[in-house]
């Protein structure tokens, strides 16, 4: 018997804690929108932000997935070990957590990554 085939585009993951700055994934999705790259966000109760990051790029089709937690941003790649993510800034920080959307985009883009200073 066939199994269905998920129908979902590729897409850039972003998964949440529900005490995640809300300023901080309207940062995230400006970034990812300005590289013209789509994505889609779930939330999950009782995770930091590199576990739900690590999570999200295992469930992206793109690999590259984003997590938020009150505290910090994390861009994470399926293929690095989970306690290895690409990034990590503070999720307070707009200009960071902008360029982290933006570079998430561009990992899937294979453009080089703007810095995060």
């Amino acid at each position: 018997m066939a199994m269905p085939i998920e129908m979902t585009k590729p897409s850039i993951r972003v998964l949440m804690s529900p005490d995640a700055p809300p300023s901080a994934l309207r940062q995230l999705t400006y970034g990812m929108e300005e590289e013209g790259i789509p994505w889609e966000q779930g939330t999950k109760e009782g995770a930091d932000a590199l576990n739900l990051a690590w999570e999200a790029a295992q469930a992206s089709r793109l690999e590259v997935g984003l997590g938020l937690d009150r505290q910090f941003a994390v861009l994470h790649y399926a293929k690095l070990d989970q306690d290895r993510p690409l990034y990590r800034v503070p999720a307070r920080q707009a200009g960071q957590v902008r360029a982290l959307g933006a570079n998430a985009a561009r990992l899937v883009k294979k453009l080089p990554l703007k810095p995060l200073d």
